[in-house]
């Protein structure tokens, strides 16, 4: 392989409704690029930095901070304001033009702060059977109704943390090429403007076929509180997408650190189980 690593980067100059840690956009994003260099030490990678609608500081900030790292070929890629969707869609394009040529394959975004070794660990543990997509995020609802009562969970020990198979996450996530080949008909559901949670399940398959995860979202839908319908509508959803290739298709499994190997830098998404000073960054919630 040309390279161990291939990472399509999207970088937006607006801070987002529910950013924490951050009043400016731009001192977000070196604080995140100064992370993901910090974790990609020692890593051969090829970066594609997806600038979308960034002023010019953004393009003098990205070639003064890679041009001299050995282990980093790095290719910027100006998009006029195109957002998220077509950004997506824009990353699925690039990390397929170098699928060949690179062992592992990430979708990134400009707000996360990683662990030093949240790549490395990633990278290890999808070595492992049964492991096809990795997320760096231990998200907040696995400790929240939001993940159905009746989900049954395995855990998984590497060298670097424990992880546990879920069914969704969010567009920041790693695979292998291989399986990124396989998969991405049904990955390119989301920049055809369907939800991460929905293109997920299309391929994690998750509770589709537990008859007391049904009967759970069923009661839920009808009876329970409208937060808790969410989960189904988002089901509905992914039979509208994926039809039959849902129940018959095949069944990819995703996985999740225990503790996070990542802090998003949302306010809806901050785990539960992070230790504030293990992350490079003097991070403060607003």
């Amino acid at each position: 392989m040309k390279y161990e690593l291939a990472i399509a980067h999207r970088v937006c100059p607006k801070l987002a409704k529910y950013a924490t840690g951050f009043n400016d956009k731009f001192e977000m994003v070196k604080a995140n690029t100064n992370s993901i260099l910090k974790a990609l030490k020692g890593i051969k990678t090829k970066l594609f930095i997806i600038l979308d609608g960034c002023p010019q500081e953004y393009v003098k900030f990205f070639n003064d901070t890679f041009m001299n790292f050995e282990d980093i070929e790095y290719e910027l890629i100006l998009t006029s304001s195109i957002e998220n969707a077509a950004t997506y869609a824009k990353q699925l394009e690039l990390l397929y033009s170098v699928a060949k040529d690179a062992q592992y394959l990430y979708f990134s975004e400009d707000d996360y702060i990683y662990k030093e070794y949240a790549f490395k660990a990633m990278m290890d543990f999808l070595k492992q059977p049964k492991v096809d997509f990795v997320t760096p995020l231990d998200h907040p609802d696995r400790y929240s109704y939001i993940v159905p009562e009746t989900r049954k969970v395995e855990i998984k020990v590497s060298d670097y943390c424990h992880w546990r198979e879920i069914g969704t996450t969010c567009c920041t996530f790693m695979t292998t090429n291989k399986t990124f080949i396989s998969a991405v008909k049904k990955l390119a559901a989301y920049g055809q403007g369907s939800m991460d949670a929905v293109m997920w399940i299309g391929l994690t398959k998750d509770c589709i076929f537990s008859p007391s995860a049904t009967i759970v979202k069923i009661w839920k839908y009808f009876f329970g509180k409208k937060t808790d319908s969410g989960i189904d509508l988002v089901t509905v959803a992914a039979w509208r997408w994926y039809k039959w290739s849902l129940p018959f298709g095949k069944k990819y499994h995703l996985w999740g650190p225990i503790p996070t190997l990542a802090v998003h830098l949302s306010k809806t998404t901050i785990s539960p189980c992070i230790e504030e000073k293990e992350f490079n960054v003097n991070y403060k919630d607003n």
